[in-house]
């Protein structure tokens, strides 16, 4: 039988006994306190049906000085096959990488909390491929009842890294994850399954239509919408592994302009927010594009960067020039938009570049300190070549990047006209991720 020693009321302990007091209190500010009886919770649980477990080949934290070195809690432990050992980190923000080794696709990410029976643990799942191009797959919070494994799925995309950051626990600021499992469909990617919305991801909204469309009769049967369906539709679809992108002439368009559109408008904290321009900060786009069919006019935006004032509207449009309902062949590369038509009085062809239809092309738009520039990227999304660089434009601080489909030149004569803009996009990613 354990003794156990009062200390009368009044009395004063020890110079020594304090000490150790705040040596423990100081100890237990520096590591996870261990679960004095862990859990019994039996094998890890089989794969979900119908995906495939992807192998993590590699995995660092955030800040490994934070990390509870003396429970031996690295990034390796997290995904050991054991519900016994785990990753441990401290600080809201802090976060552990995972490394696929190649890119995947991926749809859900399992992850069991230490300690996940008794409280709930905030978290955001990143991914992308590359570290420099992560964005939000999901943000939620533990069920807190439960040491197993939990499943957070997403709409299925793309990436080799996989990144879980900590907003805090209901009991402190630890991450602490004893497994953690990346799965998603066994298909090979860019296989031509899926859908549209799977292939883009989330971080954006979608300029669509509603009602039956019906190419020659009024709006062709449609009606604009600011923030339309993003289910399989006939301007939004998946097409051999890409997000489709089509556009009638005779659609309707948003107020202001005579242009009817199909395309993305990146969100920023859940909704129409803005990032500016003007920082030491780069602003970044990336997306891997092939432009299939031109409208009557020939003409077609794929990327932009919007400006919300009036003074700026189109910051920069990535535009093709071809000839109507053209769909092979070369084309001409053209910049529109305030960086050449306000700045130089009219837009820019680049030279010694042809954009061929219906071939994968992968470009990169930026802005940063008011400078705006578009690169020819090689198919790991290195810079190869500045296709443009604008001068400094001035006082753009409130942007989003946009890509899609986005007909330009529309005339009343194409209002009827069968003759459809498409284009197909994939590897869409932002950076900083909003």
């Amino acid at each position: 039988m354990k003794t156990i020693t009062k200390i009368p009321l009044g009395r004063t302990l020890p110079f020594y006994h304090l000490v150790a007091v705040l040596c423990l209190m100081w100890s237990c500010n520096q590591q996870e306190t261990p679960t004095p009886e862990p859990a019994s919770i039996g094998d890890i649980p089989a794969a979900i049906a119908n995906t495939t477990n992807y192998n993590i080949s590699n995995s660092w934290a955030s800040d490994n000085s934070k990390v509870d070195a003396n429970n031996n809690a690295y990034p390796n432990k997290s995904y050991d096959g054991s519900f016994s050992t785990r990753f441990s980190i401290n600080g809201i923000g802090e976060h552990i990488t995972y490394d696929l080794g190649s890119t995947k696709n991926v749809s859900t990410v399992q992850l069991a909390w230490y300690k996940g029976n008794s409280r709930t643990a905030s978290f955001r799942i990143l991914t992308g491929t590359s570290t420099g191009s992560l964005s939000q797959a999901f943000q939620g919070t533990s069920s807190g009842n439960t040491n197993n494994l939990q499943s957070y799925s997403f709409s299925q995309r793309s990436a080799r890294y996989v990144r879980v950051v900590g907003l805090g626990n209901s009991a402190n600021n630890w991450l602490s994850i004893t497994e953690a499992r990346i799965t998603g469909s066994s298909g090979n990617n860019g296989g031509g399954s899926g859908t549209a919305a799977a292939i883009i991801g989330g971080g954006w909204k979608l300029n669509g239509y509603t009602g039956t469309l019906n190419v020659g009769s009024n709006d062709n049967g449609l009606n604009y919408a600011d923030n339309a369906s993003t289910a399989e539709s006939h301007f939004f679809f998946e097409k051999n592994g890409y997000a489709a992108f089509r556009t009638y002439p005779g659609n309707p368009t948003s107020g202001g302009s005579s242009n009817p559109r199909t395309e993305l408008r990146e969100t920023i904290n859940g909704g129409d927010g803005y990032w500016n321009g003007n920082t030491n900060t780069e602003h970044s786009m990336k997306w891997r594009f092939k432009i299939e069919d031109l409208p009557p006019s020939g003409k077609l935006a794929f990327g932009q960067i919007h400006e919300r004032s009036s003074s700026y509207d189109d910051v920069i449009r990535v535009q093709v020039q071809g000839s109507s309902g053209q769909n092979s062949g070369g084309t001409t590369l053209r910049i529109l938009g305030y960086v050449t038509e306000e700045i130089n009085g009219s837009g820019y062809s680049v030279p010694n570049f042809t954009l061929q239809m219906d071939t994968e092309y992968y470009f990169e738009l930026t802005m940063r300190n008011g400078v705006v520039t578009l690169y020819n990227l090689n198919n790991s999304g290195n810079r190869i070549r500045t296709l443009f660089q604008s001068v400094d434009i001035g006082n753009a601080d409130e942007n989003y990047f946009k890509a899609g489909c986005y007909l330009q030149s529309t005339k009343s004569s194409h209002a009827s006209s069968n003759v459809y803009g498409q284009v197909l996009i994939k590897d869409l990613t932002v950076s900083p991720d909003n």
